[in-house]
């Protein structure tokens, strides 16, 4: 883990904008971020219900002006 991840995780007291900021540091070091995609599947008795389903996808290069 790098210094820079190692700090934002370290980082005291553990709250949701913690969470974000080490969640957003790990996505920029390695590139890539979770991705959810609503999906359909059918049940038992016919009828369909929604899932989330959970990939890993590459982030997108920044452009650069």
């Amino acid at each position: 883990m790098s210094d820079n991840i190692k700090k934002v995780v370290e980082d005291k007291p553990k709250t949701p904008e913690s969470f974000v900021k080490a969640y957003q540091s790990l996505c920029e070091a390695y590139g890539y971020r979770i991705v959810v995609n609503p999906a359909w599947i059918t049940r038992d008795d016919g009828s369909w219900s929604t899932v989330l389903q959970t990939s890993v996808g590459k982030l997108l290069a920044k452009e650069q002006s």
